[in-house]
């Protein structure tokens, strides 16, 4: 199911440790970075980079098949924590039924500064008959008013690459950031951002990745 030269170490947290069975998030997804905006904010923004896979993994933790379905983003410091807030980032699956299982290429301008997860969907079917979500919301991400599911940072001006986001299942469904494996996959990555986004300057995209316990392991990339 994993088309691309990802690591795939996962050492997964239960969602349902930190989720119910409950609606999907329902925020308006952010537009992908166009060629216009780009250039309007290119000295002022940065440029986020990640790969999703929103298709299915079947016979995941228990459940007949699982699909990531949405994903969200503050950007920190938050002055409220609830759960109605506009996100700063958000992401939609483009369909919850049928979604090939491959990782598709994302580009977003964002305002320099620390982004924290905020929210995520993953769709979970025990049966064709018995279907239903697994939602983490700030009320489960955040503690104390910190983010404790995890972070990334942009520089304006920059572009930087925050991981492969996907899911997890030794356990039970789980949001779990993976990353290219390496320098020539990591490279081999950048070319397909290059071709989706030919207007982005990458001559120096920043290998730094969504940093987390919960949903990731540590990595850095050997120079």
């Amino acid at each position: 199911m994993i088309t691309k030269k990802y690591t795939l170490i996962a050492m997964s947290v239960v969602l349902t440790a930190c989720a119910g069975v409950t609606e999907p998030i329902k925020f308006k997804a952010s537009s992908v970075l166009t060629e216009d905006y780009y250039h309007d904010t290119k000295v002022t923004n940065g440029v986020v980079l990640l790969d999703v896979n929103w298709g299915r993994w079947w016979d995941c933790g228990g459940y007949e098949n699982a699909q990531l379905v949405s994903m969200a983003f503050d950007k920190l410091p938050m002055s409220s924590i609830n759960n109605e807030a506009e996100p700063a980032l958000v992401l939609h699956s483009p369909s919850r039924l049928a979604v090939d299982p491959v990782f598709t290429n994302y580009a977003y301008s964002l305002e320099p500064g620390e982004y924290a997860i905020s929210a995520f969907s993953i769709k979970a079917a025990k049966s064709v008959s018995n279907v239903g979500f697994l939602t983490a919301q700030r009320d489960k991400l955040y503690s104390a008013g910190k983010p404790v599911g995890g972070t990334f940072t942009v520089k304006p001006g920059e572009a930087v690459f925050i991981g492969n986001f996907y899911l997890d299942c030794a356990y039970g469904p789980t949001l779990w950031r993976y990353h290219s494996d390496g320098r020539e996959a990591f490279d081999d990555q950048v070319k397909e951002y290059a071709s989706r986004f030919p207007y982005l300057d990458l001559t120096n995209v920043q290998f730094r990745l969504f940093k987390t316990k919960e949903f990731g392991n540590d990595y850095e990339l050997v120079p």
